[in-house]
C-alpha cells in the first residue's frame, strides 16, 4: 500500500486486490462521511528496525461499532488461510472472507 501525505491530508493508496478490500473495510468503518466520523490515534510506537508495523485505535466508535467484525469479501476466486492454525478454505469473488481463530483469514498469494 503506497502512503501519500499533504500537509495535514493523508493518502491510502492500494497496489492489488487484496488492499483495495481491506481498504474499503476500512473506510466503511471510519463512517464513510455519512454520520458520525471516527478518529485514527497512533498507538504505541514505530520503530521499523524492531517492528514494522504501526498500529491505530479507532476513536469514536460505539460499543456495536467496535465489536463487529469487518465484512471483508473476496476480490476474486482463491483460497484463504489461518494464520494461528493453517487451515486452508476455497472462497469465491464476492463471498465474505471468513474468520479463524478469532481473525479473518488471509488471502494467499
Amino acid at each position: 500500500m503506497k502512503i501519500n501525505m499533504d500537509k495535514a491530508v493523508v493518502e491510502f493508496i492500494p497496489e492489488n486486490q487484496i488492499e483495495t478490500a481491506e481498504l474499503e473495510a476500512l473506510w466503511i468503518k471510519m463512517g464513510n462521511c455519512v454520520g458520525d466520523n471516527k478518529k485514527l490515534s497512533p498507538i504505541g510506537v514505530y520503530i521499523p528496525t524492531e517492528n514494522n508495523v504501526a498500529r491505530f485505535h479507532i476513536g469514536g466508535l460505539t460499543e456495536a461499532e467496535a465489536k463487529a467484525a469487518p465484512e471483508l469479501r473476496a476480490p476474486f476466486d482463491c483460497q484463504v488461510y489461518c494464520l494461528t492454525c493453517n487451515k486452508v478454505q476455497s472462497v469465491k469473488e464476492g463471498d465474505l472472507i471468513p474468520f479463524c481463530c478469532g481473525k479473518p483469514m488471509e488471502i494467499m498469494d
